[in-house]
């Protein structure tokens, strides 16, 4: 299938904030991952804000450019983006990297996004990359459980 293997292009949004305040995903990006013809890996990364997510997936990408970078304490990237690019070592292969909007965004001030961002990435990759800012200590750990805190509230013990 050497004929098929995607074209490196450039990121496209695959799932966006609507102007109601739900996640909606693009027709667009779902024709880019139409047309493509063999196996994909889907790696995605998620994390708090302004910590070199999209840097990072930039990197894996093998690109300088692609996922957009910002230059201020502002986060730059919105819903989650996708970019598909040939495997870097195995050529019957398609990765698709996954940039998520960043966790934690102040200005943003909506936990249930957050939630939903992060729960989409778990469930959209076959990899996902947790992005932390210095070493990952038991708060970091406290932290990966927090999207799911409102969907799953501890039981309550009746006596």
């Amino acid at each position: 299938m050497a004929n098929s293997r995607v074209q490196k292009s450039a990121p496209v949004c695959l799932i966006e904030n609507g102007e109601d305040g739900q996640l909606q995903v693009i027709p667009e990006a779902l024709d880019v991952l139409r047309h493509i013809e063999q196996p994909v890996v889907v790696v995605a990364v998620v994390g708090l804000y302004r910590t070199g997510k999209s840097y990072l997936m930039n990197k894996l990408a093998g690109q300088r450019e692609g996922f957009a970078l910002g230059s201020t304490i502002q986060s730059h990237t919105k819903g989650i983006w996708m970019w598909c690019v040939p495997h870097p070592t195995k050529p019957d292969l398609t990765l698709v990297l996954l940039d998520t909007e960043g966790l934690g965004d102040v200005e943003k001030g909506d936990q249930k996004n957050d939630c939903w961002i992060f729960a989409l990435a778990i469930l959209l990759s076959s990899t996902l990359i947790y992005n932390s800012k210095g070493t990952i200590d038991n708060n970091a750990l406290e932290n990966l459980q927090y999207p799911f805190s409102w969907l799953c509230p501890k039981p309550q013990v009746f006596s």
